[in-house]
C-alpha cells in the first residue's frame, strides 16, 4: 500500500470486520486515511468495499497471510476480533512478533484485555466497558457533554457554560487556580472555535473544552451543576 504522494496519508489495517471493526474502518476512511480491511468472511468484507481503500478475504491468524499483506508497513494495525478469543490472541501475537509498529486490539472482557497487554499490544479497547463508563459519567454529571479519558488519569471534556459565566472572561473565572483545569477551545453556537486567552469573553451559548486530571474535571462539572440548579 505504498503511496507516492508528497504528503503520505496515514495507513491502517483493520483485521476483523464485525460491527466494531467495520465502523472503525469506515471512520478512518472518511477522515482521509488509507485503510486495508480484512476478514475471513467474504460477506463481511464485501460490506465495506465502498468505505475502504483495499479489502482482503483472508485468515489473519496465519503468519504467511500477514506477511503477504505486508502488515508491518501500516502505521497502525487494529485487531478487532472480539468474539473469537483464540483468533484475537493469535492475530495480535503474530502482528507483534512480525514487528508491527503500533497495535490496537479490541478485547471481550478484562481477562482478554490482560492477555493482549501481556503480548505487548500498545492499546486495548473494551467497547462495552468504555461505553458504559461514559454513560455512567453522563448520568452522574449531566453537565459533562463529553468526557474522553487519556493516559495517566488525564482527560478532556466538553461543557455548556452556565448563564452566570456569560460576559465574563476566562481570567475572571480563574478555572486553572480554582479547579486545576485549562480551557483548550471555546466553541460558539455556530460551531466555530477559538483558541482561548485570558481576556476571551464567554457567551451564554458557548461550549468550552477543558483539559486536566479526570477528578478535577469532575469537580468542575459538579460546580457547574450547582450553578444551574
Amino acid at each position: 500500500m505504498a503511496t507516492n504522494t508528497k504528503k503520505k496519508r496515514k495507513q491502517f489495517a483493520v483485521l476483523g470486520l464485525g460491527r466494531f471493526g467495520s465502523e472503525i474502518a469506515k471512520s478512518l476512511f472518511f477522515n482521509g486515511c488509507e485503510v486495508l480491511a480484512v476478514d475471513a468472511d467474504e460477506e463481511s468484507t464485501a460490506a465495506v468495499v465502498g468505505y475502504t481503500t483495499h479489502t482482503a478475504v483472508a485468515d489473519v491468524t496465519d503468519e504467511a497471510t500477514l506477511r503477504q499483506l505486508e502488515i508491518t508497513s501500516f502505521d497502525t494495525v487494529i485487531v478487532s476480533i472480539g468474539d473469537n478469543l483464540q483468533a484475537s490472541i493469535m492475530c495480535a501475537f503474530l502482528c507483534k512478533d512480525l514487528g508491527c509498529p503500533h497495535i490496537i486490539a479490541k478485547a471481550r472482557d478484562e481477562k482478554h484485555a490482560k492477555i493482549l497487554e501481556k503480548i505487548g499490544v500498545d492499546e486495548v479497547i473494551i467497547p462495552e466497558a468504555d461505553s458504559a463508563r461514559k454513560t455512567a459519567t453522563k448520568l452522574i454529571n449531566p453537565k459533562i457533554s463529553e468526557l474522553m479519558e487519556l493516559a495517566d488519569g488525564y482527560s478532556i471534556a466538553e461543557f455548556k457554560i452556565p448563564e452566570e459565566w456569560s460576559n465574563k472572561t476566562l481570567f475572571d473565572l480563574k478555572l486553572p487556580s480554582k479547579y486545576q483545569v485549562n480551557v483548550l477551545i471555546i466553541l460558539s453556537k455556530n460551531k466555530e472555535f477559538t483558541m482561548p486567552s485570558g481576556d476571551s469573553v464567554l457567551d451564554s451559548t458557548d461550549m468550552i473544552v477543558v483539559g486536566g486530571m479526570t477528578q478535577d474535571i469532575k469537580r468542575l462539572g459538579d460546580a457547574i451543576s450547582r450553578l444551574t440548579e
